[in-house]
């Protein structure tokens, strides 16, 4: 049934059904079920469960949502980037100041950074890591709260802003397109009006 539907599609828009990046989509998910199930490609028969993607580009409402989520992705890039390097500073601060006393969480720079992304999710950041540091380390915390409030609520809460705004610009697009189409029939109501309100010709 995918297949006769991509087929239609296919026959009733010609060249143009490859110029929509869902049409794209919905072409290839449904040509990874056609992968035969033998062989090293057995491996790819196991993505037809991708056929639910679907949904994406059948439903309004989730292909808006995952528009408002590439338009996002530049934004996003940056602020990962941002994170990144706000990681890479902190990890390097940890391992050195902490390496000695602390080497189960400070050891090594990629110790360093799995502990700073512990911090970040705040998940058992004060009594697994914070508090044990206190006694060897009483001003522990001037490390701790400023990489809390850079990474978990100013770098994130970027996340989200950034997704939000990508969200209200298609939705004004939208509004904008749809006022531009009212615009354009009332444009053709004006010239009907206007050719019937004409004295007919002797």
């Amino acid at each position: 049934m995918f297949v006769l539907e991509i087929a239609l599609k296919w026959l009733a828009f010609g060249r143009q059904f490859f110029r929509s990046g869902w049409n794209w989509f919905d072409f290839l998910i449904v040509a990874i079920a056609l992968v035969p199930a033998s062989g090293p490609l057995e491996i790819l028969r196991a993505l037809r469960i991708l056929r639910v993607l679907r949904l994406f580009s059948q439903v309004p409402k989730l292909r808006a949502i995952i528009e408002s989520l590439m338009r996002a992705l530049p934004g996003m890039g940056w602020t990962a980037l941002l994170l990144v390097l706000v990681f890479y500073i902190f990890g390097v601060m940890g391992t050195l100041l902490f390496a000695e006393t602390h080497p189960e969480y400070w050891g090594s720079l990629g110790k360093s950074l799995f502990s700073l992304f512990q911090i970040m999710t705040l998940e058992s950041w004060s009594s697994g890591i914070a508090r044990p540091m206190i006694d060897s380390h009483p001003w522990v915390w001037l490390y701790f709260v400023p990489f809390i409030l850079i990474s978990s609520f100013m770098v994130l809460n970027l996340f989200i802003a950034i997704i939000v705004t990508a969200t209200q610009s298609i939705h004004a697009d939208e509004q904008t397109e749809q006022g531009e189409q009212v615009l354009a029939e009332l444009e053709k109501i004006q010239r009907r009006l206007d050719e019937m309100a004409r004295p007919p010709r002797e």
